[in-house]
C-alpha cells in the first residue's frame, strides 16, 4: 500500500498517513482526493542538482510538493491551486508538516501565472493536471471533483505554456497524463519549446495496456529521449 486508510477528522476532511515520507496530510471526505497518480508523479520527479526554485501547477492538497519537500530538503516549493477549499487544504497540509519554511500555497489560475510571477522564475516546473476532456466520460459528482479531473478551467496547451513562461533554458517540467494522450502530449510538448528526456509508461498489471505515462522534459533542450522500463502497479495476480 502507497498509503494508510484515512482517519476522520471533525467536519468534512480526513487524514492520510505517508508514513515512509513523515507526512501528514488532510483532503475532502468527499469530492476530490489524490490518487496514486500523484504518488508515481512524485517518485518520477528527479530535481536536477542545483534545482533550488520548484513550482506545482495544480496542487491540489498539497501531496505532491510536499513529498518532494522531504525527499529534497536543499529547495524551496511553490504549489499553485485555484479551488478554495484545495488550496486551504494545502496551506493547513503545510503547516501540519512543519514546511511552512520552504513550501508555500499560492492561489490563482494556471492561466494566469504571468500575472503572479516573472519569467523563468523556476528551475522545475511538476503538475498532475485535468487530463479528461469536459466532452467524455461522466463528470463526476462533485464539482471539485469534476474541476480538478477534467479540462474545465485549464488545457493541456494552457499548462504547458504556464510551464515554458516559468522556466528558464534548461530548466525542468515533470507530467502525469493518460497514456491514450501520450502523442498528443509529446507533440503540444514541442511546440512550447519542452523536449523530453524520460518517458515511463504505467501499466495496472502486467498484462494491460498502460494507462498512464509520465514525462520528464528540458526546455530548448536536444532530441535525445531515454524510454525507462515500464511501471506495474500491480502483479500478474493482482496482488498489489
Amino acid at each position: 500500500m502507497f498509503f494508510d486508510a484515512p482517519v476522520l477528522e471533525r467536519g468534512e476532511v480526513s487524514k492520510t498517513r505517508l508514513k515512509q515520507f513523515d507526512l501528514e496530510l488532510l483532503q475532502p471526505e468527499e469530492g476530490y482526493r489524490f490518487s496514486v497518480d500523484s504518488l508515481l508523479l512524485a517518485e518520477f520527479v528527479r530535481l536536477k542538482k542545483g534545482a533550488r526554485q520548484v513550482v506545482e501547477l495544480g496542487g491540489g492538497c498539497g501531496v505532491v510538493s510536499l513529498i518532494l519537500a522531504r525527499r529534497y530538503p536543499g529547495a524551496s516549493f511553490q504549489i499553485l491551486e485555484i479551488q478554495s477549499e484545495l488550496f486551504e487544504l494545502c496551506r493547513r497540509n503545510v503547516a501540519l508538516n512543519r514546511l511552512s519554511d520552504r513550501a508555500e500555497c499560492v492561489q490563482g489560475d494556471i492561466g494566469q501565472v504571468r500575472s503572479i510571477w516573472p519569467a523563468a522564475a523556476f528551475h522545475h516546473v511538476v503538475t498532475n493536471p485535468p487530463f479528461r476532456r469536459p466532452e467524455t466520460g461522466r463528470l463526476c459528482l462533485y464539482s471539485q471533483e469534476a474541476l480538478a479531473r477534467h479540462e474545465i478551467l485549464v488545457n493541456l496547451e494552457q499548462v504547458l505554456d504556464a510551464a515554458s513562461y516559468l522556466l528558464g533554458s534548461g530548466g525542468r517540467f515533470t507530467i502525469i497524463f493518460p497514456a491514450e494522450r501520450c502523442a498528443e502530449l509529446i507533440h503540444s510538448m514541442s511546440s512550447f519549446r519542452l523536449e523530453p528526456k524520460r518517458i515511463r509508461m504505467v501499466h495496472p498489471r502486467i498484462d494491460r495496456q498502460a494507462r498512464m505515462v509520465m514525462v520528464e522534459a528540458v526546455k530548448d533542450g536536444g532530441s535525445q529521449v531515454r524510454i525507462e522500463p515500464p511501471l506495474f502497479i500491480n502483479q500478474e495476480d493482482g496482488a498489489a
